[in-house]
């Protein structure tokens, strides 16, 4: 008995020995209840390897993140946005992963070749995040406007909006967030895609240039005018809540935001919420974006195989596929995963989120290269803002930004 006690005491003592921790980094809280039961059953199905959940603020995250190139301490799996991809792998920054041709092949390949360098893969797509729209299905009701249609065209979504702008109980109710709408982020981009835009940055042979054409300026009045002309929205400096809170709080009609949101709402069990079909520009099939989230191992990481193991876990595994679909996510395979999902949001019309999925656009997928991306996107973000907070005419930020960003993109490679 004591030989047995002593034996199995070794092997304990053994495989704390070999055990390895690996810290994993995330910037998304909308996530957090679903990435640690994904954690809890990794460390579960893994016993040498014990994961960490990290929660990092956005800012101080891209602190971090800039770490990785200056050789200091990181964590060992990241989140990476395709915006900063570019800088972060052209500086040494990133380990290629390697993935048997089986779990290579698994893997949607409009997905992983925006992160392919020279052959080499360098992160993993956590799935699809696609753009979406939502709406409150009781104001709707209320106000008498009709549900959307596949067939909802952006006219009538700002007729449904002004219906939905009015005050009820002492509060002001809005029909949409326009303040998220600035037209060079995700959600803007999603109408200037949608009205035949093809990019705000143009490469020609080995040069850029800025593309803010005349696409991009009418689309970027429509939805700045859902904010000054329209009145359908808070303006950014016009509330203390930002959309989603407003839309949370039952406050806002409709809301253009991301497909991550669907356990925010579960936070009041009285929204009457549900997906609606992305709304046509100027007669044109809708094209929203795609936010093309993926994991990374960073270069500094000292645990390089175990983090490569939860990576390909997370994006592959069936147990981690259910574990995102029914919690209302889309999973890396979402595909396969379509009538889980359905079943975890019953009544919320999520078949929509699947049916634009096709004609979606991978957010700055041809600019995957371009190492100034950031800076560049930045200086265009800090003009468009000027004119989404009532500081500057839309026409001269626009032209602010282009003069600043060809600046930028001259001396890019």
């Amino acid at each position: 008995m004591k030989k047995t006690l002593l034996l199995l005491a070794a092997l304990s003592l053994s495989t704390a020995a070999t055990a390895v921790n690996i810290d994993y980094a995330t910037w998304d809280g909308t996530r957090q209840q679903a990435d640690e039961a994904l954690i809890a059953a990794f460390n579960k199905s893994h016993p040498d390897i014990t994961v960490k959940y990290n929660l990092v603020p956005w800012g101080v995250y891209w602190q971090k993140a800039a770490a990785m190139v200056a050789g200091g301490s990181t964590f060992d799996v990241m989140w990476m946005n395709l915006d900063n991809f570019p800088f972060y792998q052209s500086q040494g920054a990133l380990s290629p992963i390697k993935l048997d041709a089986k779990t290579a092949a698994a893997l949607p390949s409009v997905r992983t070749a925006p992160y392919r360098v020279a052959g080499q893969l360098y992160a993993v797509p956590l799935g699809p995040q696609p753009v979406t729209v939502y709406i409150n299905r009781a104001l709707f009701k209320e106000r008498g406007v009709p549900v959307p249609t596949s067939s909802w065209t952006f006219d009538q979504m700002l007729a449904a909006a002004k219906k939905l702008t009015f005050t009820k109980d002492g509060k002001q109710i809005y029909g949409i967030n326009g303040a998220d709408l600035q037209a060079d982020l995700e959600y803007g981009m999603s109408f200037y895609f949608g009205a035949g835009g093809t990019g705000l940055i143009k490469k020609t042979g080995d040069s850029y240039t800025a593309n803010l054409d005349a696409t991009f300026a009418k689309t970027s009045q429509k939805l700045l005018d859902l904010i000054y002309k329209d009145k359908v929205s808070p303006g950014p400096q016009a509330s203390t809540q930002q959309g989603y809170q407003m839309f949370l709080a039952g406050q806002m009609g409709i809301l253009v935001q991301g497909s991550w949101m669907v356990s925010t709402w579960d936070q009041n069990k009285e929204l009457d919420w549900a997906f609606a079909p992305f709304p046509s520009v100027d007669g044109k099939q809708p094209r929203p974006v795609v936010s093309a989230h993926a994991l990374v191992v960073p270069s500094g990481s000292k645990n390089k195989d175990a983090a490569q193991t939860l990576v390909t876990w997370m994006n592959t595994s069936p147990q981690a596929q259910r574990i995102l679909a029914q919690k209302g996510l889309l999973p890396t395979l979402a595909e396969n995963y379509k009538s889980q999902y359905l079943q975890a949001l019953p009544g919320r019309n999520a078949q929509t989120v699947f049916a634009q999925l096709p004609n979606s656009v991978v957010i700055n997928f041809s600019l995957r290269s371009l190492k100034v991306l950031p800076e560049v996107l930045t200086v265009l973000s800090q003009k468009l803002n000027l004119a989404w907070t009532g500081n500057a005419k839309l026409p001269d930020a626009i032209k602010q930004a282009s003069s600043e960003m060809d600046t930028l993109l001259k001396t890019a490679k």
